[in-house]
């Protein structure tokens, strides 16, 4: 048994918090887990009674302005004297540059996890801190094989390990075209998600009647978005949602997933998608849709920015049941290798041979 320290922003809801709720629950089963939190919040994902938490009583960061700095590093410092790991899971590149110095100088082993695309590591302030911290991490978690491409010319003294994202895999699912007559959306409702050109694609469709678009989620982006349906008449066939805890429940009353994404690091909502026997669609940004569609066998995949083609393969599945339900069984058998289960045993591996000492070359797959 060995005492794991995961070190994130906070617990709000999100992709990021999602999978630190996911993998502490997992790992407390057979070790000590506390949760280091750098803003306070509720946990929004439920967590075990024998996960800790550590929470700061940091000045919110627009409030302290620069001294936010140095309380954080005085909360991580105290927090890992507090914890006293075996091993520390740094989740995010943008806190990575502060998290791995201060763990380095309490001698913890550290593994950093890359959530975001790794284009996000090659430029601006990331792609000048990240390369030269990154070899303090005794393992850089990346996604995808694609990320380690991306990013081995850049950060050439790290260590690279590949882990997905775990997805559930249910024993059965509903016949497609049993299900309500939904494409479905899920993700925050920002710029980069792309829900614009979904929704102009969808007008552009010619939807039998009874077809209705709808998002899960919230952002920046909501009034935009609402404000463009209401100029193109779709009051009525598109809805929003908001955040949801029912969004497994409505992946699975769902015939189409359309994904719209420019950028992402591992797409979750796609994965439990296909997983769900959902007919996905989805630009082929990177990194990740390519690595879980393989195009025209368990879903479609379109070059980012193709507005026309994506049309043009969203209204086939719109018309065509049999191909529906051809990409639905083909997507959930492909996602046996997200299964769950066997990447928590990926990650187990990892955290030994971590915790052990032992240094690994190139990818886990």
């Amino acid at each position: 048994m060995s005492r794991i320290c995961l070190v994130c922003v906070s617990l709000r809801a999100g992709g990021t918090e999602r999978i630190v709720s996911r993998i502490a629950n997992h790992l407390c089963e057979r070790h000590d887990v506390i949760i280091l939190l750098l803003s306070r919040t509720t946990p929004f994902y439920e967590l075990r009674q024998e996960v800790s938490i550590i929470q700061p009583e940091l000045s919110r960061r627009g409030e302290a302005g620069w001294r936010w700095y140095p309380q954080m590093l005085r909360h991580l410092w105290q927090g890992f004297t507090q914890a006293r790991p075996d091993l520390v899971l740094c989740f995010g590149e943008p806190i990575a540059p502060v998290v791995l110095p201060v763990a380095r100088l309490q001698c913890r082993r550290t593994m950093v996890f890359n959530r975001a695309s790794p284009l996000t590591s090659l430029r601006g302030l990331r792609g000048l801190l990240n390369p030269p911290t990154y070899p303090l991490a005794h393992r850089v978690v990346v996604q995808t094989n694609r990320s380690v491409e991306l990013l081995r010319r850049r950060y050439r003294l790290s260590r690279f390990a590949v882990l997905p994202n775990p997805v559930d895999l249910p024993e059965s699912v509903s016949s497609i075209d049993q299900r309500e007559q939904r494409i479905l959306n899920v993700g925050t409702l920002g710029a980069k998600k792309n829900q614009q050109a979904l929704i102009q694609t969808f007008a552009a469709c010619e939807s039998p009647s009874g077809w209705s678009l709808e998002f899960v989620g919230d952002g920046p982006d909501r009034p935009a978005l609402e404000g463009l349906c209401d100029r193109l008449g779709l009051d009525e066939s598109v809805r929003f949602l908001g955040q949801r805890s029912d969004v497994s429940d409505l992946l699975h009353d769902s015939r189409i997933f359309a994904f719209t994404s420019l950028t992402e690091g591992f797409p979750n909502a796609l994965a439990e998608a296909m997983a769900a026997g959902c007919a996905c669609i989805s630009y082929d940004c990177p990194t990740g849709p390519s690595e879980l569609i393989e195009h025209g066998v368990n879903g479609f995949l379109v070059e980012p920015g193709d507005e026309v083609e994506y049309r043009r393969l969203l209204q086939q599945l719109i018309d065509d049941a049999d191909l529906r339900a051809r990409f639905s069984h083909n997507a959930r058998k492909s996602m046996e290798r997200f299964e769950a289960g066997v990447v928590m045993d990926k990650l187990e591996g990892l955290i030994e041979e971590t915790v052990d000492g032992k240094r690994v070359n190139g990818s886990v797959h």
